[in-house]
């Protein structure tokens, strides 16, 4: 048990670690007030709240299904926060202007959201075993040092773009978002099939044999990029749109920003 919570909680926290890492270094380049992150992190705080409050009744709705489909809900919000985020960022950069309240406060909603959904899924597993008293303590100590690597390893990650020069950060952190976003949606997917809102068709190919998503590399992965070792057609097709969406944001960016005035 105590292994089984270390890795839970490390795939929740890394990749809302690995989210925020890069939108900080993001708002750092684009020399952004640091207030979003505060804002970020009191929506999460009344959204977790909310979300406990209402735990019982978001898992009985839709005939159970309630609680794949808010947290795929969640996933497929940051994704579509994240599109309109690369492009101001990109107009940003290149008209030497911060896009007034609207890059930060949509930077701000998008951890936020994050946030909610990964803190989510470890209140609920942290609840569901930890009333459990031969589970409790393996519970609470794996959690703990899940949330410990995890949050270690998004200090690394952002120490490691930090150090990057400006101009290659940028186009970095650029890629970094279409990806977790990318990603996000591959989750999503994968829970509307859970719950049969998605079809449910055979993989296109497997790729287990190189690398296993119940190994820890494997889930952690999954956790950041959406890696799925056996994925169906239709999850395959919504990632390769999904990355398809943030090139042609970005693209849209560079094509509104112009050519001229280009800080990075």
């Amino acid at each position: 048990m105590l292994l089984d919570a270390v890795i839970l909680v490390l795939r929740e926290v890394l990749e809302a670690a690995f989210l925020l890492c890069v939108m900080l270094v993001f708002g750092q380049v684009l020399a952004l007030r640091s207030r979003w992150v505060g804002l970020g992190l009191l929506l999460a705080a009344v959204g977790v709240a909310l979300y406990a409050g209402g735990m019982q009744g978001i898992t009985d709705a839709l005939e159970g299904a309630g609680q794949e489909v808010l947290n795929a809900a969640l996933q497929m919000t940051v994704f579509l926060l994240l599109m309109p985020v690369l492009a101001l960022g990109v107009i940003a950069a290149r008209r030497m202007r911060q896009c007034g309240r609207v890059l930060p406060g949509l930077m701000a909603a998008a951890v936020g959201l994050a946030l909610v959904r990964e803190s989510a899924e470890i209140l609920i597993y942290v609840r569901a075993f930890s009333a459990v008293d031969e589970y409790r303590l393996g519970v609470y100590a794996g959690s703990a040092l899940g949330l410990g690597i995890g949050a270690s390893a998004g200090v690394l990650a952002w120490s490691a773009l930090r150090a990057l020069r400006p101009a290659r950060a940028f186009p970095v952190c650029l890629g970094l978002l279409a990806v977790i976003g990318a990603g996000m949606v591959m989750q999503a997917a994968l829970l509307l099939e859970q719950v049969d809102w998605l079809p449910a068709q055979p993989p296109l190919w497997d790729s287990s044999w190189l690398l296993s998503e119940q190994s820890l590399l494997g889930q952690l992965l999954f956790a950041v990029l959406g890696y799925e070792a056996t994925p169906g057609p239709v999850q395959v097709a919504l990632y390769v749109g999904s990355l398809g969406l943030a090139a042609l944001s970005i693209w849209l960016g560079y094509r509104i920003g112009g050519r001229a005035n280009d800080t990075l």
